[in-house]
């Protein structure tokens, strides 16, 4: 799009825009919020995606996080196919409210990524939460964690995010606790496996047909899950 085409553009009403828009590749956004800041706003409105569904031009992305050496600062992305090729390009996603920590944790809910807890730029713990809408490449701040924590483990089940570890002086009451997304809360899991897999900084987790496994990384550990409120060795 030249510049008499977009000022031509400009000139339409906002439904009008968004009508034309919608039919353009997700691939070509960044360079289209290039534009002006009444299309960065326009890109980024909900109507966008709604126009989207209606015209049957929604697409599936792929996302990528990716911290370089350069900067501590983690870079989302999109994975985008190129129109009539295989081949597929990573497309920066710009937001003024991007998460500033690294060494965060994600995790997927519906159309929304959370970017929890990590590293702040003075190397301390974070107890942060922010979400990605994936409609409209925006950030936005989320509820706090009641403990700050470094390179958590985070998992999904249910529509609850799990976060195990991250924080030394772990015991019963704080080494989980799980977001309900619906409700926009934070509890602590209170019950717990056993002594040894709490002793630990750094964990994984994972959420699997109706279950939260958890594995303490430092120690050798039996892997446990959590099912229906109980905690058992998960083998």
């Amino acid at each position: 799009m030249n510049r008499e085409e977009s000022m031509t553009l400009m000139m339409l009403p906002n439904d009008l825009i968004l009508n034309c828009i919608a039919r353009v590749p997700r691939l070509y956004y960044h360079t289209l919020s290039l534009v002006s800041s009444r299309f960065r706003s326009l890109l980024a409105s909900t109507e966008l995606y709604q126009t989207r569904i209606l015209l049957g031009c929604t697409e599936s992305c792929l996302y990528v996080c990716l911290r370089f050496h350069t900067s501590k600062q983690q870079r989302w992305f999109s994975l985008c196919g190129r129109p009539n090729s295989s081949k597929n390009v990573l497309v920066p996603i710009t937001s003024p409210n991007s998460p500033s920590t690294y060494q965060s944790d994600n995790a997927r809910v519906g159309s929304d990524i959370y970017a929890i807890g990590g590293f702040t730029k003075d190397n301390n713990a974070s107890s942060r939460v922010m979400v990605m809408d994936c409609r409209s490449h925006t950030w936005r701040e989320a509820p706090s964690m009641r403990v700050a924590r470094e390179s958590p483990s985070v998992c999904v089940l249910d529509g609850k995010i799990y976060v195990t570890g991250g924080c030394k002086n772990l015991d019963a009451t704080n080494w989980m606790e799980v977001f309900d997304t619906m409700h926009q809360t934070w509890e602590f899991e209170s019950s717990s496996p056993g002594q040894k897999i709490r002793s630990g900084i750094r964990y994984q987790s994972v959420g699997y047909d109706g279950s939260v496994y958890v594995k303490c990384i430092e120690r050798l550990v039996v892997t446990y899950k959590l099912n229906k409120g109980r905690w058992r060795a998960g083998g």
